[in-house]
């Protein structure tokens, strides 16, 4: 069994990272996305952190129709709440609709029942934006289907939501204008510290190697080059030309519930580091509303076009995960 080999970084890679930390201010905001009336969106994860943000953004500042879709259900529910009284004192709109369907990315059981349970609901879908996800949990978690955890929630329960979604979603983007349709895709920078290709292939679940600190961030960057790899490969899959815009990004470094495995010292660093989490909505909703997204492009905070991995854009590449992922979520259509 081969060791994985991570490419050395080039001086554009080492400038992408730098500029998470002096990202400056958003020029997309608010004021300029659509009033997307009568359009409805699902985020995942919407119930903390980023997303949390990104919901209340578009509550505040859209007429869309907005579900959350996350794993607890008492604490989404809260978050709502929450939102709700947000969104009263700082747009003044009160008494904002969110819906919460229940789903855990980390069991391919549960997806298929959530999506039966939003079409029961719904007869359509303009956005989805896949923000849910779990970076460097203890080493050797697992997904419920034995899945590396990052892997599980990031990248392999994603693909299976979206699959499930895909009739509807395509269906819509037909009544809609080309580019208003589209699919959001949150990666991370962290995809420079994934393996080459993007996946470890001769150890998926990083099961057979001592993952040191080091290696942590290697195993998040894996299922963050996977989302890359969804967006770049999505529309060449589905042959919807220029309906629908795939597109993924990072939405900066943020001090978000993402960092409750780190150590108290990478906490206290990141207190002074980071920025707050309510910037990353604007990332997320760059990418979602802005007309300067293409297909298949990468976003960097706080609305900033840019380039992954080259490596990761690679049509060999990118469809031996992609026919990967299908494997692994065909049981669970």
């Amino acid at each position: 069994m081969s060791a994985p080999v991570v490419p050395a970084r080039t001086c554009q890679q080492w400038k992408q990272l730098f500029h998470g930390f002096f990202p400056g201010k958003p020029t997309f905001k608010e004021d300029q996305y659509p009033s997307f009336e009568g359009k409805v969106v699902i985020v995942t994860g919407g119930n903390t952190g980023v997303g949390y943000e990104t919901v209340k953004s578009l509550a505040g500042s859209t007429k869309a129709k907005l579900y959350i879709f996350s794993r607890s259900e008492e604490k989404t529910l809260e978050a709502i709440k929450q939102i709700q009284l947000e969104v009263a004192k700082e747009y003044n709109i009160p008494n904002r609709e969110i819906h919460f369907i229940k789903v855990d990315l980390s069991d391919l059981e549960t997806i298929k029942p959530a999506v039966q349970k939003f079409l029961s609901q719904e007869s359509r879908l303009d956005l989805i934006i896949h923000n849910a996800g779990v970076m460097t949990p203890p080493v050797g978690s697992k997904s419920k289907q034995g899945y590396e955890l990052q892997l599980g929630t990031n990248t392999i329960g994603p693909h299976l939501l979206q699959r499930l979604l895909d009739p509807i979603f395509i269906e819509t983007s037909k009544k809609n204008a080309p580019g208003v349709s589209r699919i959001v895709w949150v990666a991370s920078s962290a995809h420079q510290s994934a393996p080459l290709g993007g996946f470890h292939w001769d150890d998926l679940n990083f099961e057979k190697i001592k993952i040191s600190k080091t290696d942590e961030m290697m195993v998040y960057g894996q299922s963050k080059a996977g989302n890359i790899m969804q967006a770049k490969t999505w529309t060449r899959k589905h042959n919807t030309g220029s309906q629908i815009i795939s597109s993924s990004l990072c939405p900066g470094y943020l001090n978000t519930d993402l960092q409750r495995h780190v150590s108290s010292f990478e906490k206290f660093l990141a207190n002074w580091l980071l920025h707050p989490r309510r910037m990353g909505a604007y990332t997320e909703l760059f990418a979602a509303f802005s007309p300067d997204v293409k297909d298949g492009s990468y976003s960097i905070s706080f609305g900033i076009p840019s380039q992954a991995r080259d490596d990761l854009l690679q049509d060999d590449a990118c469809d031996k995960v992609w026919n990967f992922l299908d494997e692994a979520t065909d049981p669970y259509m």
